[in-house]
Order: structure tokens, then C-alpha cells, then sequence
């Protein structure tokens, strides 16, 4: 077993010789001179950084393309009103839940109504269930209208949060 063991460490041992004398009698490739390019010397340390900065101001260095993806720095929380010019279905179904205002609240049979005034100053009667241009009403009580409303955050726990509007103290019938 030594045997077999020596004899392949010879082989290798050979096979290594024979490489180094290939590489060793290969030309070496001679380094190629490099172009005599002579950088400008800036005045100082901080004058390259400042005509960087100069140029970026001015938006020659600098340009930002979007390519479809959406601004960083909106909110997400903020919905734009005509996108595109797609317009809001009428009534109920067409009317945010940040641009209404609770008027009244009564007691039926079936449960309570709210009143609410939207933006095109008209009144509507809403109950629990009733969807909005942005969310539904869950539930509507003696004092306040509990709202859930869609948000279009991608790093939100939850699609969705709950807006209470109270009853508007101050309108006078």
C-alpha cells in the first residue's frame, strides 16, 4: 500500500514538474503602456466636490427616471381625486370617507341612519354596510359612524383602517 501510495505521489510530483517548465518557457506578454492621460489637479480638496454639487444644483449631473414606478416621497395615505380622468360614480358609492361630514343620526326599526352632507353639498342616508367610493360603513351608533377605509399602503399590517366621524354638534336644523 506504500508502494501504490509512493508511485502516485511520483506521477504527481512529474506532471507538476512538466507544468512549471511550460509556464517557465512561455514568453511572458510584455505590459501594455498606458495612454499618457494627465487629470486636471483641482485647486484644493473640496473643489471637485463642490462643482459636483454645483452641477447636480444646476441638474446636469444628475437625472432621475421613474420608468412607471411610483414617487417615492408621496404619501400613500394621500389619494389623488381624478386619476386619470376617471370620474366618481354618483351618489353614495362616489363619495370618500375624508370628504364627508355626519349631520344627523336617528333611530329605526331597522337600526340607526346617519345623515351625511358630501362635497356637492347633498345630503345622503347611510347604515351599517353601505359602501363608499374608498371604504363601507361599519357601524353607525346614537353619537358617531364607524368607517373602514381602504388604504393602498404595501407595507401596511392591514389594508384597511377604522375611521370613526362624530356627529356634528354644531348644524342647526
Amino acid at each position: 500500500m506504500r508502494r501504490a501510495a509512493l508511485l502516485a505521489l511520483a506521477v504527481l510530483a512529474a506532471s507538476a514538474a512538466s507544468v512549471f517548465a511550460q509556464a517557465a518557457s512561455a514568453p511572458a506578454p510584455e505590459p501594455t503602456k498606458p495612454a499618457a492621460v494627465i487629470a486636471p489637479v483641482p485647486e484644493s480638496p473640496g473643489q471637485s466636490m463642490i462643482e459636483g454639487e454645483e452641477s447636480a444644483l444646476a441638474g446636469r449631473a444628475y437625472s432621475y427616471d421613474p420608468a412607471g414606478r411610483r414617487d417615492p416621497f408621496r404619501s400613500l395615505l394621500v389619494r389623488e381625486q381624478n386619476k386619470g380622468g376617471v370620474q366618481r360614480p354618483p351618489g353614495i358609492a362616489g363619495i370618500a370617507i375624508d370628504d364627508l361630514v355626519v349631520h344627523g343620526i336617528w333611530k329605526t326599526k331597522a337600526g340607526y341612519v346617519a345623515q351625511i352632507r358630501a362635497t356637492d353639498n347633498k345630503s345622503y342616508l347611510i347604515r351599517a354596510g353601505d359602501l363608499l367610493y374608498d371604504g363601507e360603513v361599519v357601524r353607525v351608533a346614537p353619537n358617531e359612524v364607524v368607517f373602514r377605509q381602504n388604504i393602498n399602503d404595501p407595507q401596511s399590517v392591514k389594508p384597511f383602517r377604522e375611521v370613526t366621524k362624530q356627529l356634528n354638534a354644531t348644524v342647526k336644523p
